[in-house]
């Protein structure tokens, strides 16, 4: 957390101490950072959904970007995810489309793109948890030369089953993540509570990183 208090330092929107404790200072700062983003790209404001940062152009199968939970166009919430593969579909990746490569979303905004699946009995549900199911098109890259780069050059718009989801207790992302956006348990459980069944939900990604 404190990579993500100084990507905020490093833009002029914090000034506290760089401790890794998200607080009412570091929430206002994140929140003004991403309204300042979203009007540079003329998008739509969060309201109770997830707005994703990705940090860098790199596939190192670890939770190095952040996701940001909006409650009523409110920031109460910044955790770890990942926005981009693991290594297992980075060095395995699909062929979708007579195009074989690992799927990494795009830098965008998608209006209602993803609707939460939940149940009273959550074994009966993909991957056991509630998760956010992509209903809408997107835009992604296919990356399939296995040099823990993004490649921009091949880029399609549909619908990949790039959902938002769970990703266990361990450390790396490994085979969680085939493009989708993926949380630790710890802290996905959390983020899901203000969330009702077969909501829809804007997907947003901004990058940060070169």
């Amino acid at each position: 957390m404190q990579q993500f208090q100084t990507i905020l330092a490093n833009r002029g929107y914090y000034t506290g101490k760089i401790d890794g404790i998200i607080g009412p200072m570091s929430l206002r700062a994140t929140q003004e950072f991403i309204a300042d983003e979203i009007v540079k790209r003329n998008w739509v404001q969060p309201t109770t959904e997830f707005v994703y940062i990705r940090t860098d152009q790199t596939f190192d199968n670890r939770f190095s970007d952040f996701v940001i939970r909006f409650n009523k166009g409110v920031a109460d919430m910044v955790v770890p995810c990942s926005t981009t593969p693991g290594d297992y579909y980075v060095f395995n990746p699909l062929t979708v489309g007579g195009i074989t490569g690992c799927a990494v979303a795009c830098e965008q905004q998608a209006i209602a793109s993803h609707t939460f699946i939940t149940s009273p009995n959550w074994k009966s549900l993909w991957l056991g948890a509630p998760y956010f199911m992509q209903t809408g098109a997107i835009d992604i890259f296919r990356d399939g030369n296995r040099n823990r780069q993004i490649d921009r050059n091949i880029r399609t718009r549909g619908w990949y089953g790039i959902n938002l989801h769970r990703a266990g207790w361990g450390s790396f992302v490994d085979n969680w993540s085939a493009g989708c956006m993926v949380v630790l348990d710890k802290a996905w459980f959390e983020m899901i509570k203000i969330f009702t069944a077969k909501q829809v939900i804007n997907y947003t990604l901004i990058e940060v990183g070169n």
